[in-house]
């Protein structure tokens, strides 16, 4: 579970509260948090009963991706036909051909969610 909060600043905002309240008074750390003191005692039970996954936001408050399904198969398809693609050449690509104007942070996210991306420099040297 760790590893999926290091970059959720949602979940790991609840996490230092949850820990605050331990060393704390719930009162004083939901008012300092500027949250309830409901909210809190629920992450708090979240917690103790192995209910971690419920510290992340509902699917439908989370980032809504402005690639369809179609859009993500075809660069799929450009990354296996090039492995090597870079994600500037993948945003240039993405705006020629869907008129989608995407940040650079945006298209590398959207290959993360892939598992496509990789680390050209540490795959050279497990080759050796």
């Amino acid at each position: 579970m760790l590893k999926k909060v290091r970059n959720n600043a949602y979940v790991s905002r609840k996490l230092r509260a949850v820990i605050a309240a331990k060393e704390s008074s719930i009162t004083a750390v939901a008012r300092v948090c500027k949250i309830s003191r409901t909210a809190l005692t629920e992450w708090i039970k979240h917690l103790k009963f192995g209910r971690a996954e419920k510290l992340f936001a509902p699917p439908e408050r989370r980032r809504k991706s402005i690639l369809n399904s179609s859009q993500r198969g075809q660069i799929e398809r450009w990354i296996e036909e090039n492995p090597n693609i870079t994600i500037k050449e993948a945003k240039i690509r993405i705006l020629e051909e869907f008129g989608l104007n995407m940040g650079k942070s945006t298209v590398h996210r959207e290959m993360q969610k892939m598992n496509f991306l990789h680390n050209a420099a540490s795959s050279a040297l497990q080759a050796r």
